[in-house]
């Protein structure tokens, strides 16, 4: 039964994924610690049924394809450190997000800052700010490059809250006064970036903008988020941003990411027509092709005739779901 399920027709004609087939350019570590590995290939093609695509996420403890390791030219490793296995990335981030709120009140000097965190893979800042369009990042880039050449120094410095108070109060900046009445602790800590912009911030960050690769960097999206969450409360520009070390860094992260998009289930499954979204079925649910059920049906009764009656895997019956009402009403 397995031999006939894997020579399918519906395998070696239906399911077809894209997938390498050239050697191994390089080859790119995201994380020792997680042990993930992504995997960059010179050009796609389509080959059958295959859970190899040319850029994924494996265990490096899995044993890679014979022929393919045989064929494999010498690998050239790139580490992608993380915020958790390099504070040095963390600190260039959280100064990213800092130096980024700078560019936009020089881009845009009505706009109000609030909040601006590291995050897994970059940076943001929120910006109560009208909305914000693709050239306006190019902008905001342009500037932040310019801070970043400047080679500002970032300075610590401890206040009361009362002084603290004073200083927003002359800026004219409501969330930071909202973010100050938050912070239980004293002394209030500020850091600043020269002597022209300063933030309410404990840090840590990098010793000068100078310590950051512009060429590492890279401004991504921009979204709406609603102030503290919300939905009450006003909506405000998020803008995401991505920085790493290393411009290789940066752009083996891309290439990943495009990979990804690529790969998205959602998008191939509708791609390879392997299912479709009917509106009689209701929103959000999906109808598989009939090609699918088959395949489906073959795992299903490749299982039943494998496993065992009475070992710790157990059937179960299911039932489709159908949100549309008016279906169940002839």
């Amino acid at each position: 039964m397995a031999s006939s399920a894997t020579h399918h027709p519906l395998f070696t004609s239906s399911l077809k994924l894209p997938s390498p087939t050239n050697p191994i350019s390089k080859h790119y570590l995201l994380n020792p610690k997680k042990l993930q590995s992504f995997y960059l290939f010179k050009k796609p093609h389509f080959h059958r049924f295959s859970a190899s695509p040319s850029a994924v996420a494996t265990d490096p403890s899995t044993a890679v394809d014979k022929n393919l390791a045989e064929d494999a030219p010498p690998v050239e490793k790139v580490v992608l450190p993380t915020n958790e296995s390099s504070n040095k990335l963390l600190r260039i981030r959280h100064t990213c997000a800092h130096v980024m709120a700078m560019a936009v009140q020089k881009v845009f000097p009505d706009a109000k800052v609030t909040i601006g965190p590291w995050i897994e893979h970059g940076f943001y800042y929120d910006f109560d700010i009208e909305s914000l369009t693709d050239k306006d990042l190019k902008k905001i880039k342009k500037e932040m490059d310019r801070i970043i050449g400047r080679n500002l120094p970032l300075v610590r410095e401890e206040v009361t809250r009362d002084e603290a108070q004073k200083r927003i109060a002359a800026i004219n900046e409501p969330y930071k006064m909202e973010i100050l009445e938050s912070i239980k602790t004293e002394p209030i800590t500020i850091y600043h970036i020269g002597n022209e912009w300063w933030d309410l911030c404990a840090g840590p960050h990098v010793e000068t903008t100078g310590n950051i690769n512009r060429r590492a960097v890279q401004l991504e999206s921009v979204a709406g988020a609603y102030w503290r969450g919300d939905v009450n409360k006003p909506m405000l520009q998020r803008i995401y941003g991505t920085a790493w070390e290393t411009e290789e860094q940066l752009n083996a992260y891309l290439h990943f990411k495009e990979e990804a998009k690529r790969r998205d289930h959602r998008r191939l499954g509708q791609d390879l027509d392997l299912f479709s979204i009917q509106d009689d079925a209701g929103g959000g649910l999906s109808v598989l092709a009939s090609k699918v059920a088959v395949v489906r049906n073959i795992i299903e009764d490749l299982v039943e005739k494998r496993i065992p009656r009475g070992s710790r895997y157990e059937s179960i019956l299911y039932s489709t779901l159908c949100k549309a009402k008016d279906l169940w009403e002839y």
